[in-house]
């Protein structure tokens, strides 16, 4: 088979659009990466922002037992005063 000018084109236009589209491939891996980059530098700093946060955020109080609360009472001349945890220093 005898190869003509419309072949040849044919051909060479077909090894042109492959490469343009493994260029825009190449250029659309290489923005993904970089977006992904980017996302995960962002999540990192916000980590590392809570954390320091949390390093110098007051400390919580610690919680009493959920069960059953321990009242403590006491007599006065008055009579029986029952203290709670929250009024008791």
């Amino acid at each position: 088979m005898n190869a003509t000018a419309t072949d040849f084109g044919s051909n060479a236009l077909s090894a042109f659009l492959r490469a343009a589209g493994l260029l825009v491939l190449a250029v659309g891996a290489a923005l993904a990466f970089m977006f992904a980059f980017f996302a995960a530098l962002v999540v990192g700093l916000m980590i590392a922002g809570a954390a320091v946060a949390m390093r110098f955020w007051p400390r919580a109080k610690p919680v009493r037992s959920s069960g059953s609360e321990t009242l403590e009472a006491r007599r006065t001349p008055d009579g029986w005063v029952v203290e709670t945890f929250s009024t008791r220093n």
